[in-house]
């Protein structure tokens, strides 16, 4: 039988739920800054595109939320699993000519931008559960050797 998690730990669904969140936002996140890469605003004759701002700041936020409801290394890394797939398929070239991430400055930044902001959240700073919230058993399967008390 597995033994109960410990005080204050949150249960599997909300884990689940958390985790559900991270990747439909991150498939979300993807779409619209795709969409978003071309829009933009000039400061100066400096293009600042929508998209790369949504890749930064959208995938950094969710990343942020997702690792403080989760505790874990794991969670803002499912944001990825969700926006990665999404925009690389995007900026494909389909037969028919057709591409929604063009090969520009802007959108290489969106992608650069976007890989990188979940990446930094999960490295930085110690995680309050570790890389996931799954406990395992004590190393030795908690027998005790020879010589232990």
């Amino acid at each position: 039988m597995a033994d109960p998690p410990p005080p204050g730990a949150p249960s599997w669904v909300f884990l689940g739920v958390a985790y559900l969140f991270a990747l439909v936002a991150g498939v979300l996140l993807a779409v619209y800054g795709v969409v978003s890469v071309p829009v933009g605003l000039r400061f100066s004759g400096l293009f600042v595109s929508l998209g790369v701002l949504v890749a930064g700041v959208g995938n950094t936020g969710v990343s942020l939320l997702t690792r403080w409801l989760t505790g874990t290394r794991l969670g803002p890394v499912i944001v990825l699993v969700g926006w990665v797939p999404v925009a690389l398929a995007l900026g494909s070239a389909r037969p028919e000519g057709d591409l929604m991430l063009r090969a520009t400055l802007s959108g290489y930044l969106f992608l650069g931008v976007g890989l990188l902001a979940p990446i930094v959240v999960a490295v930085v700073g110690p995680a309050r559960r570790g890389l996931t919230a799954f406990t395992l058993p004590p190393p030795g399967g908690g027998r005790r050797g020879p010589g232990t008390r």
